[in-house]
């Protein structure tokens, strides 16, 4: 009721940053001052200014700092802020989630922020949705760092381990999210303290803040360990799948979330596997790869969802219009979407350990960030993080004209209608940016532009290393430039090119047009594409053209509507059309924000249960309890271990059996748990709460945990020799990963809503159990 309330009257979540105009305004009186310091003595200005101002702390930002912090911008970069970055810093040290236009400096406003912090004496993360901003920002911003003497670096995907360390212990870290995850991971299955990278989490400046903390928070960051378990049976259950035909043997949910086979595909694959029941507690991995084959053909886009590029399967992160390197699908998937290509088929893997992007961000006991579009999720900023928002307004009037959508009847109306209006804008020189949404339609309006003697730059998951010269170039004379996904591609795009030398001639053509291909599920998503167009108060046009045949559409718009659009067809007038397009992506918004809350909850016990196991490994990893529990239970075999060697090697090796052991209960709960989950949405069908029952049952199976992990540690040393004991972890048969890899994970591979969860287990219940169609 609160959050509705707030809703009602424009209020949710969000604050307003006008008592801080005041502090800028006094910054701008202290410029003389400012300038008049030596480079040698901006530093201890600053410092002066955060013990002055801020009582130690940078939170409270005073005239005096942003003068400082003002003046290094305008030494190091060339760059006077504008009152209206200085704003955003002031903000950003305040506590706040900033909206802040796209092109209006978000990226100076986050570094001052970042060095006023570091000053201080805090360790600051900035967080980027991808390797290429975190270096560009790290690279572009690093004479501000380095003129007020603050250490920063960056690291990506490629960062080998080592350097990672020493980069962590840096005042300012530019990295992807993912990739921080990821070392908090790794960390977590360590054998020794000197290995940690010891991502220690203190302040975190998030761009892209509501990409990040909203639209990606539900994913789990999933690492993987290396298996011995070969892949059997995944390339007959591929050549089962491929005699299949739609409609008959399958069936695709309407929102193509998921896809099922039908009693007669069931007949059918039983016949051909020699009158089998696959319903049989025998036949259950035999099913579960052929409904893995049949997901993989289905419903798993080849230049949609992945690329085969050098004989090998790379998966495209959607959210980021990238490749996302070192990354399988998980649970046999990967090696069902290998069989469909032909492919050396990979094993399966171990999951070692998840983190969600969100219980990730709230680790960090300082956490801010800023993007183009915040006040929409202002309230869920509010819920899930405890983040109050507010908006910077723009140092100069928008001038942007957004012209009305078009909705066309199909993709191939719609494919000639971009052809047409991109064709009408090139002529006159105006540069044109398409952005759409997957590697196959951006090659596809490629095509057909470059059929028309078109000359066109293509920047997709392909060739994303190329998009800072691509995106740059995208506002020059007659430039036509097709993208997917430019959410967190960061580079400004400049009328009359990277220099802007030929910026009036472009700006009086009406600047830069951005022409829109179909919908995405978040009106943020559109706007963040709309506001490459009419940047810092330049001219801009924006046009979009919808089909109704669109994923969008099609999986969210309700029956009656779909109805609507088959019955009358052309007939429909454009402002109904326009109605359900809208109706539509309003409920693509809705089942993101019911599945953000279904994943917080479900995710609640596994959070807890990881903080206890890892608090524990903790200790036992600096050398605490494992003495202690191993003489409670094998005391005689300890001390003749500790006879035949020293008490140093046996403590050590106590040491690394309990922390395998743990390690190894972890992972089977974790596997527990996951299939508890997969299931859990029956309870429903017996009327009752599936998240009470999950966290009662996971509740449950988590008592004993550590003592299970101590008793088959003794177990393992009462049984070992001394030779054992002294030659490691593999003489006693404990065998850890020899690689890791990440996993891909959207909230539910296989699955979707608790809705639909339980119509299909109600139907199949019907159906196979009581005879009922």
């Amino acid at each position: 009721m609160k959050r509705w309330l707030a809703q009602t009257l424009g209020e949710a979540g969000t604050v307003s940053f006008e008592p801080l105009r005041a502090r800028v305004a006094d910054a701008r009186a202290l410029e003389a001052w400012a300038t008049a310091l030596s480079d040698a003595d901006l530093r201890p200005a600053a410092r002066a200014a955060i013990d002055r101002e801020g009582h130690g702390t940078a939170r409270a930002a005073g005239a005096g700092l942003l003068a400082v912090l003002s003046t290094a911008a305008e030494r190091a970069l060339g760059q006077r802020p504008f009152d209206e970055q200085l704003l955003a810093c002031c903000a950003l040290l305040s506590g706040n989630a900033v909206e802040l236009d796209t092109g209006e400096g978000k990226t100076l406003a986050g570094a001052l922020a970042a060095t006023a912090f570091a000053v201080a004496g805090r360790q600051v993360h900035v967080l980027s949705v991808n390797d290429y901003l975190a270096r560009r920002d790290a690279e572009w911003m690093r004479p501000v760092y380095d003129l007020l003497g603050v250490s920063s670096g960056w690291l990506g995907q490629h960062t080998p381990g080592a350097g990672r360390r020493e980069l962590y212990r840096g005042d300012i870290l530019h990295a992807p999210v993912s990739e921080v995850g990821y070392d908090v991971l790794r960390d977590r299955f360590v054998m020794a303290v000197a290995d940690r990278v010891a991502a220690r989490p203190d302040v975190a400046i998030v761009d892209e803040a509501d990409a990040v903390m909203i639209d990606e928070a539900m994913a789990p960051l999933v690492l993987a360990g290396s298996s011995s378990i070969a892949p059997d049976g995944v390339a007959l259950a591929d050549m089962l799948v491929r005699e299949l035909r739609a409609g008959e043997h399958y069936a695709v949910d309407d929102d193509r979330a998921t896809v099922s086979l039908t009693d007669a595909g069931i007949d059918a694959l039983e016949r051909r596997l020699g009158g089998v029941n696959l319903y049989d507690v025998v036949q259950a991995e035999t099913l579960t790869r052929i409904n893995l084959a049949l997901h993989a053909h289905v419903l798993i886009v080849r230049d949609v969802d992945y690329l085969v590029q050098d004989g090998a399967i790379t998966l495209i992160n959607a959210a980021r219009g990238r490749v996302a390197e070192h990354q399988r699908w998980p649970d046999g998937l990967q090696a069902a979407l290998e069989a469909k290509e032909e492919l050396p088929l990979s094993s399966p893997g171990t999951v070692l350990d998840s983190l969600t992007v969100q219980d990730l961000l709230r680790r960090y006991p300082t956490l801010v960030g800023m993007s183009g579009t915040i006040l929409p999720v202002a309230d869920e900023l509010a819920e899930f993080y405890e983040l109050p928002s507010g908006r910077v307004e723009r140092h100069l009037p928008d001038r942007r004209i957004d012209l009305a959508q078009r909705v066309l009847p199909d993709d191939a109306a719609r494919l000639s209608a971009v052809i047409d209006e991109v064709r009408l804008r090139h002529r006159t020189g105006q540069p044109v940016l398409v952005g759409t949404q997957s590697v196959a339609e951006s090659e596809r309006v490629a095509a057909a532009l470059g059929n028309l003697d078109v000359a066109v730059r293509v920047l997709n998951a392909r060739n994303d290393a190329a998009e800072a010269s691509i995106i740059a170039a995208a506002g020059e004379f007659g430039a036509v430039t097709i993208s997917t996904q430019m959410s967190g591609r960061g580079t400004d795009i400049r009328l009359g090119g990277a220099d802007e030398h030929d910026h009036a001639r472009v700006a009086g053509l009406g600047g830069l047009v951005v022409v829109q291909v179909g919908r995405y599920p978040s009106r943020r998503l559109d706007a963040q594409l709309r506001g490459r167009a009419g940047r810092q108060g330049d001219p801009g046009t924006t046009v979009t053209f919808v089909s109704v045949q669109d994923d969008l559409v099609q999986a969210h718009a309700p029956a009656h509507l779909l109805a609507e659009i088959a019955r009358h067809g052309p007939g429909l007038d454009a402002a109904r059309l326009d109605a359900i397009v809208d109706q539509a992506q309003r409920i693509a918004e809705g089942v993101r924000r019911d599945r953000h809350r279904d994943t917080w909850d479900f995710t609640r016990a596994i959070a807890r249960q990881r903080h206890t196991v890892l608090a524990e490994r903790g200790e036992v990893l600096d050398g605490q309890h494992v003495h202690e529990q191993l003489t409670a239970r094998i005391p005689a075999k300890l001390a003749e271990l500790e006879a035949a060697l020293s008490p140093e090697i046996v403590a050590r090796a106590g040491r690394d059996v309990v922390l395998w052991c743990l390690d190894e209960h972890w992972c089977d709960h974790l596997a527990m748990l996951s299939e508890l989950r997969d299931g859990i949405h029956l309870q429903a069908l017996a009327g009752l709460n599936p998240r009470d029952e999950f966290h009662r049952i996971a509740l449950r199976r988590f008592d004993g945990f550590f003592a299970r992990a101590y008793d088959q540690a003794a177990d393992v040393l009462r049984r070992a020799t001394p030779e054992q004991v002294a030659s490691g972890l593999t003489q006693l048969g404990l065998r850890r990963p020899s690689a890791t890899w990440t996993y891909m994970v959207r909230e539910n591979p296989l699955g979707g809503s608790l809705s639909r969860a339980a119509r299909t287990a109600g139907r199949w219940f019907r159906s196979r159990v009581l005879g009922i169609e």
